[in-house]
């Protein structure tokens, strides 16, 4: 799974309580139902061990990885493909109406058609999967899952709570600003970035969107360097940019990529027009640990994070096996591949040295924010603040202030 090889993507959330490597016996009392119980459209929910959706080992010794509780959320269900059911629809619907010797069906025969079809394909339908990758950081009361969107994070959490009781929280600009600093987002006095008089004050709270563009303005004109646990850190854009603002003139939502984003005089533009930075690719450093995501500013999700491979290792060579299929047969090699060696260099990350790296990116990513919240909640500070911004917009737009 994701978790395991190629690039994470996923959502953080805030757990109340810590998770202790026993608690995955919690989750092996709610495993996916059996395959055979799947009836018509119906969906089955459950969780799977890590490896795939019909992995049933939820055990501490299969499930426990480092400081993780690695595991899946699995959707069953039956689905016919639109364009079968479409053509076999109509097929039928024909049948029927020269049976009846009609020109047209009337309305109630083609809705009995309809189910007849649609129940016996579902019949004969094979299941399909659809998995979310769930990691408990057991150091820090927090979630990692691969759910990106609203669907999936609405079906996710409340499964989460019955299992375990506890209802993870999103982490979004306004629940972590209130979990860093006690601030409420929408008490917040709204002031524009840009020195353009003809942009007005937001009513809409964007607290994400001005954090990522207060971000670029530091990284670019003060410092890409900060402490994170007395360690020192560094951080770097890079493009494509997203910018957006629901009150600027023409287009809401600008993007830009290829070439130089970073350069480009269409981003000072848009600055000065009142849009804000919302995504961005941005790296974050600690050591020899180098991390690279699409950061999205409204609400917080980390897409294609990668970890750079640092220097005196390699990444593994395409085609091979990921961890789960090592020391298992296979047909196409006489043994198992023995484990690698924990000195080697060249080995390849196990899962909860990859997780270990996420978290340290939503560790900094949040430590970052949390330094923005300090100026941001101080109405003096924050105007303070706004003078070399809006002077770099204007500097940005070749505009004068």
């Amino acid at each position: 799974m994701g978790f395991e090889s190629g690039s994470l993507s996923f959502h953080a959330f805030y757990l109340s309580k810590g998770f202790e490597p026993g608690d995955i016996e919690r989750f092996a009392a709610r495993p996916l139902p059996p395959i055979k119980t799947l009836v018509g459209d119906q969906p089955l929910h459950g969780w799977a061990g890590p490896l795939h959706a019909l992995d049933g080992d939820l055990t501490e010794a299969h499930c426990w990885r480092g400081d993780w509780l690695w595991l899946a959320h699995v959707t069953a269900r039956k689905a016919v493909p639109p364009s079968f059911l479409r053509a076999t629809l109509l097929a039928e619907l024909e049948v029927e109406r020269r049976a009846r010797d009609v020109e047209i069906l009337p309305r109630a025969a083609k809705t009995e058609v309809r189910e007849r079809v649609t129940e016996a394909l579902l019949r004969d339908a094979q299941p399909t999967f659809a998995s979310m990758e769930c990691a408990v950081d057991l150091r820090n009361q927090r979630l990692l899952a691969s759910a990106l969107n609203d669907a999936s994070i609405q079906l996710l959490c409340p499964f989460f709570r019955e299992t375990t009781g506890v209802m993870p929280v999103l982490c979004c600009p306004e629940s972590a600003a209130y979990r860093l600093r006690g601030v409420d987002a929408n008490a917040l006095e709204q002031l524009p970035l840009t020195p353009n008089p003809d942009v007005q004050p937001s009513p809409d709270n964007a607290l994400g969107a001005e954090f990522l563009t207060w971000l670029f303005h530091r990284w670019e004109r003060e410092s890409a360097v900060f402490d994170l646990d007395g360690q020192r850190c560094g951080l770097m854009f890079e493009g494509p940019l997203t910018v957006s603002s629901d009150d600027a003139p023409g287009c809401h939502e600008t993007l830009l990529r290829n070439g130089t984003p970073l350069d480009s005089p269409e981003f000072g533009i848009a600055l000065w027009n009142g849009k804000r930075l919302r995504r961005a690719k941005l790296t974050l450093t600690k050591g020899d640990w180098i991390v690279t995501a699409t950061v999205d500013a409204q609400d917080f999700a980390f897409r294609s994070l990668k970890i750079v491979t640092p220097k005196g290792e390699s990444a593994p060579a395409p085609g091979a096996e990921p961890d789960a299929l090592q020391g298992m047969p296979s047909l196409n090699r006489p043994g198992a591949k023995p484990p690698a060696d924990p000195a080697d260099p060249k080995r390849k990350l196990e899962v909860d040295e990859r997780l270990d790296r996420a978290a340290f990116y939503v560790d900094a990513f949040l430590h970052l924010y949390g330094e923005f919240l300090a100026i941001r909640e101080d109405p003096v500070a924050w105007r303070a603040a706004l003078a070399p911004i809006r002077e770099w917009v204007a500097h940005r737009a070749g505009r004068e202030p």
